[in-house]
């Protein structure tokens, strides 16, 4: 019984050791100002993308026009999207016109911009495989 205790406790800590991860290092470009935050939300479900706080995981960075970066590492493989705003004001919410179009700079992965409202998340995912390491260039519109 010791031995299959022992065992057990072994594994847990070697099988993470070989868990296949990849890298994703976001560069942002059109940062319009360095006012408010720039929020980056990395996407692992359609049906999640690109709500706010739904993301996978998620970072918020000061905003400045030189340009913003951020490395989302240890990402587990499977197919995820990138979507990105400048939120000048820090509430939280994209803000909009009166037509219902951004009044903030945004961004996807693949620099994809949807026609009447985001991308599809079919159209701007990628696929995270093993030790990979993924580099996105995004510009704000």
């Amino acid at each position: 019984m010791k031995n299959l205790i022992s065992i057990i406790i072994f594994l847990l800590y070697i099988i993470p050791i070989f868990a296949q991860t990849g890298t994703i290092f976001v560069n942002i470009l059109g940062v319009e100002n360095n006012k408010g935050i720039v929020r980056i939300g990395l996407y692992n479900e359609k049906a999640n993308f690109p709500i706010y706080e739904k993301h996978f995981k998620g970072v918020s960075i000061n905003a400045n026009t030189t340009g913003v970066r951020y490395t989302f590492t240890n990402i587990p493989m499977g197919t995820y999207a990138i979507a990105v705003w400048q939120d000048k004001d820090d509430n939280k919410v994209i803000n909009k016109n009166f037509f219902g179009a951004p009044n903030e700079n945004y961004g996807f992965s693949k620099n994809i911009y949807g026609s009447f409202g985001p991308p599809d998340f079919d159209e701007v995912s990628f696929k995270v495989n093993s030790k990979r390491e993924i580099t996105f260039t995004i510009n704000l519109e």
